[in-house]
């Protein structure tokens, strides 16, 4: 069963829960999404004495609505045009444009990934490969559930399908019981992998069960030819696997006792079923994956949907109307439950389009809130505020790249990608010129080039702007810096400028804290001459807002105490980067 492959079962159904499919939406008199959360909470607040916040400012709004669309706080350009335009619903089409700008694809990629797939790290990592092919399909238009039968009946070449990333480490196939409950944890939120060694401990899932869902998978082979260059990572389907196995089971009596083990382990894989018992209708094993995308999708699991709507209220609102997102059990329940079918809902019958579920979110007056709370009575299952949370990884690594205004930066770090990409053909010409000559060393003749794979690798790199593989690339090493004592990537991330400076080189670090030609303050001192409008600038580039009479008061006293010279405003700016208020949305 060398296809140690992802066999993704997963999981949903674990919660296969209410079977209803709603019915399709008359979309001039269906509630809006924002209707319904508005409506949702407001019955709450009124019904609990609950007071919400304030609306936001424009300059709260516009800072938070940036971040929470691209990643990335507003340029200069954009921060003027928004705040002077006197148009009532400058927001709502502020929305509508964010959301259907290709940066909103690279956005939901950069959170999806580190969720299925992972950062990775290295020059050319699969994970980059998955973030671009993620962010090509959300900006195509695809539904959810197109691209989870996607990612779910993923084949081929790596270099042509990037989605068969999933199922490997950066190295060698993963483990398929490893894949099988890791997918089911983020394709459908519902946790199996308890069940791999015997009965899960709260949930009524058994051995059986957990096996059942990983056989879907067994007639799909993963590998990994280290003898290629780049490495050949491919995914195919058939039913090799299944005939060893029913083989290795009639001859299971006359083997060693070592291999009968084995044997009943790999027999164990060979008998598919969904969490509520359905056997797949064709006898091929190549369709079987293909039979678990469409039941993981069907009208008749709402498991899968209500799980990508309550992690994208969780993207917006910084926790979902069930928590944990991963974590859907018997033991846990939504805090509204009515709201989350309703917005499941409204999902399923828009054709699963999380770009249109996000907008709806962001128009509602819930999420255009202040962050700063009127009740104290408010817990945060009332979302009686915009919560402040601390910037992701992506997202903490744009502002300051912003700061540093490192477009060129950027481009050196794509013109480091395409340096590997040069190398390798470069090592490709002269392998092939010392094995025609006859002098190519013993060592080097099992290995051979895949130039057209490298090239589909390139292509894949260079669809992505130099901006969103600077974030990337830096995020990916900021990121490890959290990671758990076993090395796993958290999902949750704590902001620090010196950590995030720790992860990129000295140019950065002197372009926000030094006056220099290419530097923000330098930009300032160019263009401002008085102490007030360099303090001005300087707040809205950094907190992309004005400073209040106190703080300007303050900053005032600041640079003039020792005659307003470069080093007073570059502590200035250093004290602004250490405040929570950069380091978090809110």
């Amino acid at each position: 069963m060398r296809s140690s492959l992802a066999l993704l079962a997963c999981a949903v159904a674990c919660l296969l829960v209410s079977l209803r499919v709603p019915a399709e939406a008359d979309e001039q008199h269906a509630p809006s999404v924002n209707q319904l959360v508005d409506a949702a909470l407001r019955k709450v607040w009124e019904a609990e004495g609950v007071k919400p916040a304030e609306l936001s400012s424009d300059a709260e709004f516009l800072r938070r609505v940036y971040l929470d669309t691209t990643g990335a706080p507003p340029t200069r350009a954009e921060a003027k045009a928004f705040l002077e335009d006197t148009d009532p619903v400058k927001r709502e089409r502020l929305i509508d444009a964010l959301v259907g700008d290709p940066r909103f694809g690279r956005y939901l990629a950069d959170y999806w990934t580190a969720a299925i797939r992972g950062r990775g790290a290295g020059q050319l990592n699969s994970s980059d490969l998955f973030a671009a092919w993620f962010a090509g399909r959300v900006n195509a238009g695809a539904g959810f559930h197109e691209i989870w039968r996607e990612i779910v009946t993923a084949k081929g070449n790596l270099a042509d399908a990037p989605a068969i990333s999933v199922y490997f480490n950066e190295s060698e196939p993963r483990d398929l019981r490893d894949v099988s409950g890791h997918l089911s944890k983020v394709l459908t939120g519902v946790q199996i992998q308890c069940a791999q060694c015997h009965k899960h401990p709260y949930e009524n899932i058994e051995v059986a069960d957990f096996n059942g869902m990983t056989s879907f998978f067994v007639g799909a082979t993963a590998r990994v030819n280290n003898d290629v260059r780049p490495a050949r990572v491919t995914l195919t389907e058939s039913d090799e696997n299944v005939r060893r196995i029913k083989e290795a089971i009639r001859k299971r009596d006359s083997l060693p006792k070592e291999q009968q083990a084995l044997v009943d382990v790999y027999a164990q894989f060979i008998r598919p079923r969904t969490l509520d018992g359905r056997a797949p209708a064709s006898p091929d094993p190549g369709r079987w994956r293909g039979e678990l995308a469409q039941w993981l999708v069907g009208e008749g699991n709402r498991q899968t949907p209500r799980y990508i709507v309550n992690r994208i209220f969780a993207l917006a609102f910084g926790r979902g109307l069930h928590e944990p997102v991963d974590d859907y059990n018997s033991y846990t329940s939504p805090s509204h439950p009515e709201l989350l079918e309703e917005l499941t809902d409204w999902f399923v019958a828009q054709g699963w389009s999380v770009r249109r579920l996000y907008a709806g979110l962001l128009k509602s007056r819930a999420w255009q809130l202040s962050s700063v709370a009127a009740d104290r009575k408010a817990q945060p299952r009332h979302f009686a505020s915009y919560p402040v949370r601390h910037l992701g990884p992506e997202q903490f690594i744009a502002v300051i790249v912003a700061l540093a205004d490192a477009g060129d930066l950027a481009q050196t770090v794509h013109a480091a990608k395409r340096k590997v990409f040069a190398d390798a053909r470069k090592a490709a010409a002269e392998h092939a010129k010392q094995k025609q000559e006859g002098r190519l060393p013993e060592g080097e003749r099992r290995y051979s080039y895949d130039l057209e794979s490298l090239a589909k690798y390139e292509k894949w790199i260079e669809s992505m702007p130099d901006d969103w593989l600077l974030r990337r690339t830096a995020a990916a090493r900021y990121a490890r810096l959290a990671s758990d004592d076993e090395m796993a990537e958290s999902e949750s991330f704590t902001s620090s400028i010196d950590q995030a400076l720790a992860v990129m080189n000295g140019e950065f670090t002197n372009r926000i804290s030094l006056v220099s030609e290419k530097s923000l303050l330098g930009r300032i001192f160019k263009e401002y001459r008085s102490p007030e409008d360099r303090i001005r600038e300087l707040y809205r580039s950094v907190l992309v807002r004005e400073p209040q009479a106190a703080e300007l008061q303050r900053a005032l006293d600041f640079v003039d105490s020792a005659g307003a010279t470069q080093r007073n405003f570059e502590d200035l700016m250093f004290a602004l980067l250490m405040t929570t208020e950069f380091a978090t949305n809110h």
